[in-house]
C-alpha cells in the first residue's frame, strides 16, 4: 500500500507524481549526500529538464524514524519560501519512503567553514538574512526548526543564496503534544539552546534565534564559541564591527524571555550592524576597517574623486597595508576594499588606480580565502563593471592589466569559471567606446584564444 501527503499547497508542486513513474528520473549521484536518518541521491527530470533530490529513509524499520520522515514531509509541504527548498512529492510505500524536492546546486556551509574560508561580511549579511527570513516564515506557521547549525545551511554555487534545509526534527506545537515529554531533548548539543538542553517540551522560535547566533560567530571566526565567556570577535578581527558580537550577545542569552525575540529583529540588527554616517577624514585616522568599508559602499566614483587628495592616498596605503600583512582573518575585508576601490578609483591617476586594478586580478582570480575558495566573485564582478564605465586613461589601465595577467597563463588549463569570468572582463573593454585601435587588437587576440581553449 502506498500513502501519500497532499501536496496541493506546495510552492512548486509537480502536476504528476514521480512515485508514479520513476522511470521520469535520471540518477545523476546516488550518494550526493547522507545524514543520520536519510540518504540523498541527485537525479534529474527528464520530462520538466530540472534536478530533483530524493531522500529516502535508511532506518525503515525504526519506527521512530520513519514517524520523523513523515513529519519532515508534512512540515516542508507546509512551508512556501524561496530560502527553503520546495517539496515536489512523496513516495511512503511497505518498502520505502522517499522525499522528492527541490535540489540545491551548492555547499554546506559546513563544508566552507571546514575549507578554512571565512566569507566576506557582504556575504554573511546576505546569507544569514536570508537563512533567518526563512526562520520567520516557518516560525509564522509556528514550526520550530530545532536543528539550526551549518550543516543544514546550504550556500549556492554562486554564493548569493543560502538555504536552510533538514527539517526532520522540526516541530509544531501539536507535534510535540504527540511526540515529546519533558526531559525529552532532541537538536545537535553544540547548537541547542539552554531550555532545548533541558528536554523543555514548550519551545518557540526564540530557541532557533540561539542556534542562528551561534552559526554565525562560527561562520565568522572558524569555531564556536569558547566556553568560559563570549569572546568578541571584533577584538580580533577589525573588519567585523562590535555591532555584531552584540547581536550575536543577545542571541545567546540563557533566558528566552531577554533574548533576542525573533527572527525579524535578527535581520533588522543585521542590517543595520553595518551603517555608519561618520565622515571620512574622522574615520580614515580614528576608525575601524570595518567602518571605512561602509562609508566607501555608500560612495559613487564621482563621490570618490571629489575628495580631498590626501584622504583618498590614507585610504590606498590602508589598502596596501592590508595587502602587505595579508593575516588570513583580515583577508574578507581586504577583498572588500580592493572591490570597492576597483569601481571608484577609475578617475584617479594611472600610477594610483594600476596597483589597484593589478591587485584586483590577482585577489579576483588567484587568491585563495580558504583550502577551496579560490578567487572572489565580486572583486572579478567589480572589474566587469569598472572594464565598461572606464574612461580613457582607466580603461588603458585595466586593459595594460588584463594583457599581462592572462599572457601568464596557460589559457587551455584554466577552471571553466575562471576562462568565464575572464571572457566577461575582456568583452566589457572590448565593449567600452574608450577602447583603442592597440587595446583592442591585443585583448580581441586573447578573447579568441579564451573562446577557442573553452570550446
Amino acid at each position: 500500500m502506498t500513502r501519500r501527503i497532499d501536496l496541493s499547497s506546495s510552492r512548486k508542486a509537480s502536476t504528476y507524481g514521480y512515485r508514479h513513474n520513476r522511470r521520469t528520473l535520471r540518477v545523476i549521484a546516488d550518494d550526493h549526500g547522507e545524514g543520520g536518518f536519510g540518504r540523498i541521491s541527485k537525479r534529474r527530470d527528464k520530462i520538466l529538464d530540472r534536478l530533483v533530490a530524493v531522500k529516502q529513509l535508511k532506518m525503515f524499520q525504526d519506527g521512530e524514524a520513519r514517524e520523523r520522515f513523515r513529519r519532515e514531509a508534512k512540515t516542508l509541504a507546509k512551508l512556501s519560501h524561496p530560502h527553503i527548498p520546495a517539496i515536489y512529492d512523496v513516495r511512503f510505500a511497505d518498502d520505502r519512503m522517499e522525499i522528492y524536492f527541490e535540489f540545491v546546486e551548492g555547499r554546506s556551509l559546513r563544508e566552507l567553514i571546514k575549507g578554512g574560508a571565512v566569507p566576506s561580511l557582504d556575504r554573511a549579511r546576505r546569507w544569514f538574512t536570508q537563512i533567518a527570513a526563512a526562520l520567520e516564515h516557518a516560525h509564522s506557521l509556528q514550526v520550530v526548526h530545532r536543528d539550526v547549525k551549518p550543516d543544514n545551511i546550504i550556500v549556492t554555487n554562486d554564493e548569493v543564496n543560502a538555504l536552510l534545509v533538514d527539517f526532520g526534527i522540526a516541530l509544531t506545537a501539536d507535534d510535540v503534544k504527540k511526540l515529546t515529554k519533558d526531559g525529552y531533548a532532541i537538536g545537535t548539543p553544540a547548537y541547542m539552546s539552554p531550555e532545548q538542553t533541558a528536554g523543555d517540551h514548550k519551545l518557540d522560535g526564540r530557541s532557533d534565534i540561539y542556534s542562528l547566533g551561534i552559526t554565525l560567530y562560527e561562520t565568522l571566526s572558524g569555531h564556536l564559541p569558547h566556553p568560559g565567556g563570549y569572546q568578541p570577535l571584533s577584538d580580533s578581527n577589525e573588519g567585523i564591527p562590535p555591532a555584531i558580537d552584540q547581536l550575536i550577545k543577545e542571541c545567546l542569552v540563557q533566558d528566552r524571555n531577554t533574548r533576542l525575540q525573533s527572527a525579524g529583529d535578527f535581520i533588522k540588527r543585521l542590517r543595520s550592524a553595518f551603517r555608519t554616517d561618520v565622515p571620512l577624514s574622522t574615520l580614515l585616522t580614528d576608525a575601524r576597517l570595518h567602518e571605512i568599508v561602509a562609508a566607501l559602499r555608500q560612495m559613487s566614483a564621482e563621490d570618490f574623486a571629489a575628495k580631498p587628495k590626501g584622504q583618498k592616498l590614507l585610504v590606498v596605503t590602508r589598502l596596501k597595508d592590508l595587502i602587505r600583512i595579508d593575516k588570513p582573518e583580515l583577508r574578507p575585508a581586504a577583498a572588500q576594499v580592493i572591490e570597492l576601490l576597483t569601481r571608484l578609483a577609475r578617475f584617479e591617476p594611472r600610477n594610483e588606480y594600476a596597483p589597484i586594478i593589478a591587485a584586483a586580478f590577482h585577489w579576483g582570480f588567484d587568491k585563495f580565502f580558504g583550502v577551496s575558495w579560490q578567487g572572489e566573485q565580486d572583486i572579478r564582478d567589480a572589474l566587469a563593471e569598472a572594464s565598461k564605465a572606464a574612461t580613457a586613461d582607466a580603461h588603458s589601465v585595466i586593459s595594460q592589466e588584463y594583457v599581462e595577467f592572462v599572457k601568464k597563463k596557460d589559457i587551455n588549463k584554466l577552471p571553466g569559471w575562471y576562462a568565464h569570468d575572464l571572457r566577461i572582463v575582456v568583452m566589457a573593454l572590448l565593449a567600452n567606446p574608450a577602447c583603442g585601435e592597440r587595446a583592442a587588437e591585443d585583448l580581441a587576440d586573447l578573447y579568441d584564444k579564451i573562446n577557442e581553449a573553452s570550446h
